[in-house]
């Protein structure tokens, strides 16, 4: 009982983890994680460095002051005209040197001891830091802004992206069918709503068109066959809708003449043992079968359904299997995108519009210069929360993207199966 225990809750757990909202979390919880793991492997090494870069800076620093003032000294402090330009080339000789050094080294000023305080540096891989490495690992955006520095750091990395970009990808192809799904029933219901009814309006007035003189032919008939006028008459036949209906109607003159016109082919019925052939100008009496008794249901004078509600529940199935989102509707969803994240970015950075929105085409297109990357102001108290919300704008960012690839690619397939059909490469459907 256990062990049967034990693997229903598994496969309940699989079928949950695997499912839209468990694909889902697992993305989430996997950057989250991600987050924590490259916080926690390369935060110390980034402080590490500092003290290194700056240990190495602090005497390029000071022999660089030196240099100066000893050139100051030589000339007695006094630049005339015809020293003037000697000491501007040695300084300036100093200046590049210094500034080459510095870039070496890799050190933009910090002061590393006020690391986790107020008015202190912020650490580039604090947990903010790491959950956007992570996005952009998963995501395979890289923007190179960061990146590991340490051996650990390196091997998680690998290890991390292994593991994440097939998760992603998963998630990102189930997202997108539902959300294609959703986008493209309200598509249907909102912006066809009116084509639809009007189509089906004008199928409905055809249809009552059609169906009025054959209504009031079959009542015709119907009272007719029903008062008994239409048994035995001559030409009477059984009305639509009826069980004599699927008899093939002839009249007694009809069976007359053709026997006559078959004697002499046909042999007699007492050599054959078929049924006699009927003699002329006798009526032929057509017996009712007893209907209740087959059906066990009686005869009633209904007027015949030309059109029910199921058909029009297959068709309104049919028409939303039928609908494709229009290639302009897709793009316009990507260029609102970007436009929104162009302008929370441009309010956030203090980037201008076209910087914004550059930022977001190489982020979602997947490129990722890392040129411009938000978040990297460090002086800004509010570097943090750009990190996350840069993270969140590109994971809805990659779900949205594939949507609207999903969209595309059904309404490619159709334009194309449409162009097959008219040229007649691609058959027809049946139904």
């Amino acid at each position: 009982m256990g062990t049967k225990k034990e693997d229903g809750c598994c496969k309940k757990f699989a079928k949950f983890a695997f499912s839209h909202i468990g694909l889902s979390a697992m993305v989430v919880l996997y950057c989250v994680a991600g987050g924590f793991i490259f916080e926690h492997l390369e935060k110390n090494n980034e402080e590490q460095i500092c003290y290194e870069s700056q240990s190495e800076y602090k005497p390029m620093e000071i022999k660089t002051i030196n240099s100066t003032m000893k050139i100051f000294a030589d000339y007695g402090g006094i630049a005339t005209d015809s020293s003037r330009e000697l000491m501007e080339r040695q300084i300036r000789s100093i200046l590049e040197t210094f500034r080459s050094n510095t870039l070496a080294i890799g050190y933009d000023g910090r002061e590393c001891s006020k690391y986790g305080q107020v008015d202190g540096p912020v650490y580039e891989w604090s947990w903010a830091g790491g959950l956007m490495f992570s996005v952009t690992v998963v995501s395979t955006i890289g923007y190179g802004h960061i990146a590991p520095k340490t051996v650990w750091g390196r091997l998680v990395c690998i290890a991390y992206a292994v593991l994440g970009i097939p998760l992603m990808l998963l998630c990102l192809a189930n997202i997108g069918d539902v959300l294609a799904d959703i986008f493209r029933f309200i598509y249907s219901k909102i912006c066809c709503c009116g084509c639809c009814k009007g189509r089906k309006k004008k199928n409905a007035q055809q249809d009552n068109t059609l169906a009025g003189p054959q209504q009031k032919q079959l009542g015709s008939s119907d009272d007719k066959w029903n008062n008994g006028g239409g048994i035995g008459e001559k030409g009477g036949s059984a009305p639509m809708g009826t069980e004599f209906s699927r008899l093939p109607t002839k009249s007694p003159t009809d069976s007359t003449g053709t026997s006559d016109n078959n004697k002499t082919s046909r042999p007699s019925s007492g050599s054959s043992g078929k049924r006699p052939i009927s003699p002329p100008g006798r009526a032929v009496k057509i017996v009712p079968l007893d209907v209740k008794t087959l059906h066990n249901r009686p005869i009633k004078n209904e007027p015949v359904i030309l059109d029910d509600d199921s058909d029009d529940e297959d068709d309104d199935d049919l028409d939303e299997k039928k609908i494709t989102v229009p290639l302009t509707i897709t793009m316009i969803v990507i260029g609102g995108y970007i436009f929104g994240g162009a302008v929370l970015f441009g309010l956030w950075e203090g980037w201008d519009w076209l910087q914004s929105a550059y930022f977001c085409f190489i982020t979602l297109s997947t490129i990722g210069f890392g040129d411009v990357v938000p978040g990297t102001d460090f002086e800004n108290s509010q570097a943090q929360a750009q990190l996350m919300l840069g993270s969140i704008y590109v994971l809805f960012g990659m779900a949205i993207l594939s949507m609207c690839f999903s969209l595309m690619q059904d309404e490619i397939i159709a334009k194309f199966r449409w162009i097959g059909q008219k040229l007649g490469i691609v058959e027809k459907d049946s139904d």
